[in-house]
C-alpha cells in the first residue's frame, strides 16, 4: 500500500519552500507551524526549517557570519531528512524472542527494513528507527509471517527467507556487497578478500566488511556467512557469539 501526500501536507511543503527562500509571510508560518503540531508525517520538519532560516538570516545580516559552513551543512542535512519523511507511511515492527536472543523486526509499506539485535524495549526501537519513518508502531499481526519465517529457519526447516525487503537508502556499493553475500548458499562461508574481488575490486576486503556492517536485515540477507580469511569469524552486527550460533545452525565448519 502506498501513502500519497495530503492537501495539506502537500501545501506544507509548499510553504516549507517559501520559508527557505524567504517568500513565506507571516500568515503562511503560522499555518505551517499550526499543520506541523498536528501531523505526526511534518512534526520534525517545522521547526528545522525556522533554525534554518535563523541561520541564513543571520549570516545575511551580519558582518562577521557566526554561522559556520558546517552548522548550514548540519541544517541542510536534517531538513533533506525531514523532506523524506513527509507522505512516507508508517514503519511496523514486532519483536520475538529468538534462539540468539531479542530479535526486533520493522516492516515498511515495500518489505521488511530492518532486523535487529540487543534492543531490550519498544521505546529504544522506535528511536532507532525515528529517522527512517515518521511513525513508528507496534504491530505483531504485521510481522506474523516475518517470525514465522525466523522461527522455521531457526527450528531447520527452512534455509531460505521469501518475505520482501525495502533496501530503500543503500550506496551502490553496499547494495552490490549484500547482493554477493546473498547469494552464497546456507552452510557455506566466503572470506571478505573473496567477496571483494567477486565485486572486481581485490584489496577491498576492509570496504566489503563495511558494507555488511551496514546490512539492515541481517540473518535475511545472510552477511554471518562472510568471514575472514583462515575461518575466523570477522565482525558482525549481532556480535561475534550470534555470528558464530548462526554458522553453527547452518552447519558450517572452517576447513
Amino acid at each position: 500500500m502506498t501513502t500519497r501526500l495530503t492537501t495539506a501536507c502537500a501545501t506544507f511543503a509548499t510553504a516549507v519552500e517559501a520559508a527557505l527562500v524567504g517568500d513565506a509571510d507571516r500568515r503562511t508560518r503560522g499555518l505551517a507551524a499550526r499543520h506541523a503540531r498536528s501531523c505526526g508525517r511534518c512534526a520534525g520538519v517545522w521547526p528545522e526549517v525556522e533554525r534554518a532560516v535563523e541561520a541564513l538570516d543571520e549570516v545575511g545580516t551580519r558582518t562577521e557570519a557566526l554561522v559556520t559552513q558546517a552548522d548550514l551543512a548540519a541544517a541542510r542535512q536534517r531538513l533533506r531528512i525531514g523532506f523524506e519523511r513527509i507522505g512516507q507511511p508508517p514503519v511496523h515492527f514486532s519483536s520475538w524472542r529468538s534462539p540468539v536472543g531479542q530479535i526486533f523486526f520493522g516492516m515498511s509499506d515495500r518489505g521488511l527494513c530492518d532486523v535487529a539485535f540487543g534492543v531490550r524495549r519498544d521505546s529504544d526501537y522506535r528511536r532507532r528507527l525515528a529517522q527512517r519513518a515518521p511513525e513508528v508502531w507496534r504491530d505483531d499481526t504485521a510481522l506474523n509471517e516475518v517470525r514465522s519465517e525466523f522461527t522455521a529457519y531457526f527450528a531447520g526447516r527452512t534455509r531460505t527467507f521469501s518475505v520482501p525487503t525495502d533496501l530503500r537508502g543503500l550506496t551502490p556499493f553496499t547494495g552490490r556487497v549484500l547482493r554477493l553475500a546473498h547469494a552464497v548458499p546456507f552452510g557455506l562461508a566466503i572470506s571478505y578478500g573473496s567477496l571483494a574481488r567477486r565485486l572486481g575490486r581485490p584489496g577491498a576486503g576492509r570496504a566489503v566488511g563495511t558494507a555488511l556492517g551496514r546490512n539492515p536485515v541481517p540473518i535475511v540477507i545472510p552477511c554471518h556467512r562472510v568471514v575472514r580469511a583462515g575461518g575466523q569469524l570477522g565482525g558482525y552486527v549481532g556480535g561475534a557469539a550470534v555470528k558464530q550460533a548462526l554458522l553453527d545452525l547452518e552447519g558450517y565448519r572452517a576447513s
